[in-house]
Formats: structure tokens, C-alpha cells, sequence
């Protein structure tokens, strides 16, 4: 194919992939939010060279920044608000928050059509900061792409068919299956008493946990909560809403979770990959015992968000975690 035919097909699916953010967005929808931080991490590299990660993997809804390059200093928020508000509040929390200390850019990416600003962006002369180049949105990457040789293009062109065009077809499964799965594993944690009643303080810290804790196992934790959390986050969400839990079943769940977690981990030698597998087989057998249909992959995507969250392998104050 020759380069135009190219960028057709590239235009063509970053359009699709605006019309599902405004489409999906419409009726509370935000799943395809979440695939698009993950997504524009690793297309934003292939056409600028960027090296970010998603900083939302260890702390969810980061405060001003979704995404990172820690060596270039740039700093980027994904959203499909494209408010002046949301710009102006953003910056105010990125200088609360010091950020312009560890990044000397920040960029707003539109996952919509960006507007026609007519307002100043106040950055308290803290970092430059300019509405034409530093908020983008899919028309500008185009602009960007179309330099581009035929061969990066063709290159772009396959990424997008297999990173965009799929997973965005994957998010219009059916939820219905999922949710009850999620409300039946947390009906059975929440009444289950067989926890220990040993006061263990334990310390709620993910980055540390996974980056240093478990970094041998880092890389397979942070891409099986990647590969989930598209699919199943919504569904984890609308199975609490429904639930409406109170303090007490939620110290239930988490000290259950605490202790049969560390007894698997203790099994298999601190290798928390093979625990969260002996684990999720574990609630397989107890939610199928009563011959419910159940959906194996919702209970495994709890499992490592609660991981996420430190309830499953909690860090025990005064316990050695791994060396730094």
C-alpha cells in the first residue's frame, strides 16, 4: 500500500476512537477512558519517541498527570474533558502538587476534538505552557504523522489495528455476567469469618510493594491489571454500587482477603504469580460449588486489584518486603 492509503486507514481509526470516547462518554460509559491512557502510552512513543508509563497503574485518578516521561521531563493528561475548566484546574493542582519540579512540560491530550481557546492559561510562571502546541488532540497527531515515511506509517498503521481497533471492540461485550460474578465473590468474602483476630498492622503503599517488594514479578502484575482493567473495572464499580457495603463488611473483606493471600504466598515461597493463581482457583471452587456460572477472569481482575490496593499480600509493618 502506498503512503496515502496509509494514512487513511490511521486517520480513519483515530476518528473511531473519538467517536467511542464521545459515543460511550454520553451515557456514563468511561471504560474506553481508561483503555486510552494505556493506549496513547505506547503509540505516543512509536510516533515521538516519548517513554512514558501510565502512572495511574499504581495510584488510581493521579492527581493533574495520567501519563509520564520521567527522562524528558514531560508530563501529560489524557481526557475527553476539553473545557477550559478542566485545563485551568489541572494546572492549579499540577503546581499544588510541585509537579513542574520534575517535569518541564505538560500536555493535554484531547481523546475529543479539542476547542478554539480564547482564555489565558495561568501558569504562575512556573513552567511554559502554550494552548497552541501543548493541547492536542487527534487532528494534531495526524499532522505530526503524515511526515512520516511509508514505512513508519505502515508500522503506525498495524499498531492501531491491533492496540485500538480491538480493544475498542472488546469493550462492548456483555457486562451482565461479570457483575454478578464480582457481587457473588464479594457476598462470600464479606461473610466469611474465618479470619485471625492477631492485630497485623500493615502499611497501604503500591508503589514500593510492587516496584520493589515483588520487582521481579513487577512486570507480570502491572500488565495482567492493564489487560483487566478495561474489561472488568466498570463491572467491579457497578457490583459495590449495587452492594452499597458498610464499614464493617468492608474490614470483613479485607482481613479475609489479608489472610488467605499471605497463606497462599507463604505456599509458594513469596511468588506472588503463583499465588494469584492458587488463589482465583481457590473462590473458582467456592463460588462453583453451588453451580453458579461465573466468569474466571472477573475474579482474577479483583484479585490483583486488590492487590493494587494492598489488601491481597498486604505489606505487614516490621516484616522485610525485599531489598532495596
Amino acid at each position: 500500500m502506498n503512503k496515502e492509503i496509509y494514512l487513511k486507514l490511521i486517520s480513519s481509526a483515530l476518528a473511531k476512537m473519538v467517536y467511542e470516547v464521545e459515543l460511550r462518554n454520553c451515557i456514563s460509559l468511561f471504560d474506553i477512558n481508561i483503555i486510552a491512557e494505556d493506549f496513547y502510552k505506547e503509540f505516543l512513543k512509536i510516533i515521538y519517541g516519548y517513554n512514558l508509563i501510565n502512572l495511574n497503574i499504581l495510584e488510581k485518578n493521579t492527581s493533574a498527570i495520567d501519563l509520564a516521561d520521567q527522562v524528558s521531563r514531560i508530563a501529560i493528561q489524557v481526557t475527553s474533558d476539553n473545557s477550559s475548566t478542566k485545563i485551568n484546574e489541572t494546572i492549579k493542582k499540577f503546581n499544588e502538587k510541585k509537579l513542574h519540579a520534575q517535569y518541564d512540560r505538560l500536555i493535554f491530550l484531547m481523546l475529543i476534538k479539542k476547542k478554539n481557546y480564547t482564555t489565558s492559561f495561568d501558569t504562575e510562571g512556573l513552567f511554559s505552557f502554550s494552548k497552541d502546541t501543548d493541547i492536542i488532540d487527534h487532528l494534531d497527531l495526524i499532522q505530526h504523522i503524515k511526515n512520516k515515511d511509508t514505512l513508519e506509517l505502515m508500522l503506525i498503521s498495524e499498531f492501531l489495528n491491533q492496540e485500538l481497533m480491538l480493544k475498542v471492540g472488546q469493550t462492548t461485550r456483555k457486562q451482565s455476567n461479570e457483575v454478578e460474578t464480582i457481587i457473588a465473590l464479594i457476598e462470600y468474602l464479606s461473610s466469611n469469618k474465618k479470619v485471625t483476630t492477631k492485630k497485623v498492622d500493615t502499611i497501604t503503599d503500591p508503589e514500593d510493594k510492587i516496584n520493589r517488594r515483588f520487582k521481579d514479578y513487577s512486570d507480570f502484575l502491572k500488565g495482567l491489571y492493564i489487560e483487566l482493567v478495561s474489561l472488568y473495572g466498570e463491572a467491579v464499580k457497578q457490583a459495590n454500587e449495587i452492594l452499597g457495603l458498610d464499614d464493617v463488611k468492608s474490614l470483613l473483606i479485607r482481613l479475609y482477603l489479608r489472610d488467605i493471600s499471605n497463606k497462599y504466598l507463604e505456599q509458594t515461597n513469596g511468588n506472588p504469580r503463583e499465588a494469584l493463581e492458587l488463589l482465583a482457583l481457590y473462590f473458582e471452587e467456592q463460588l462453583g460449588a453451588s453451580g453458579f456460572e461465573f466468569d474466571k477472569m472477573a475474579i482474577k481482575y479483583y484479585l490483583i486489584s486488590e492487590t493494587i490496593k494492598c489488601n491481597v499480600f498486604p505489606n505487614i509493618v516490621g516484616e522485610k518486603v525485599g531489598t532495596s
